[in-house]
């Protein structure tokens, strides 16, 4: 390779095949597209600890199961290794986030539930019982159908171990109330099905 061509292949922003050497540019950019950006979220309760994460089942279109894990843990009680999948976001990549505390787990997952184009984005909520695995309490939050969407998840067990609150990110409007975050507080929310106080603000 002559001098000249050398310097063009340096000063190039693609390193062409033509330079004796791969498109490592292009290879990069196809790989940061395919890259799953999934951070799974840990808690424990009653001595345990558990592992909420999502697997991506299909790629054409995309879907993922979103699966709670005992790991176990020095004085859990219970089998290490059992799971339960607690929802598939379809077409969307989910975002998870969990507390617990002794009375259980609280797992909460922004999904899509069908890969149709009207199907919104919300946040899946649960109460998780941690020796059976079993869902105790549904308590997905959703903006007002059809544009409000909620993007974003964040749970927290208030001190007094039985209130939850949740805040958020969300476009549209909740109960016909524009905003760009939400929050969502849950009185008893290990034993009591009652609805939060629920609303958006900017």
């Amino acid at each position: 390779m002559n001098k000249f061509t050398r310097a063009v292949c340096l000063g190039s922003a693609l390193v062409v095949s033509a330079c004796g050497g791969p498109e490592r540019v292009e290879e990069e950019h196809l790989a940061q597209q395919e890259a799953a950006f999934i951070f799974p979220s840990t808690a424990t309760s009653q001595g345990c600890s558990f592992t909420l994460n999502a697997t991506q089942v299909t790629t054409a279109p995309p879907s993922w199961n979103i699966t709670l894990t005992r790991n176990g843990g020095t004085g859990c009680p219970y089998t290490a290794g059992q799971s339960v999948v607690l929802g598939t976001s379809n077409g969307y990549e989910p975002k998870l986030e969990m507390r617990g505390n002794a009375l259980g787990l609280v797992p909460a997952f922004v999904f899509k539930g069908t890969f149709s184009g009207s199907s919104p984005i919300r946040l899946g909520l649960k109460h998780v019982d941690p020796a059976t695995l079993a869902v105790v309490r549904d308590a997905d939050i959703q903006a007002d159908y059809p544009y409000g969407q909620i993007t974003t998840g964040n749970p927290s067990i208030q001190t007094n171990g039985t209130t939850v609150n949740v805040v958020g990110n969300m476009s549209g409007t909740i109960n016909g109330v524009s905003g760009i975050h939400y929050s969502a507080t849950f009185t008893n929310f290990f034993t009591s099905t009652t609805p939060p106080n629920l609303y958006a603000f900017n």
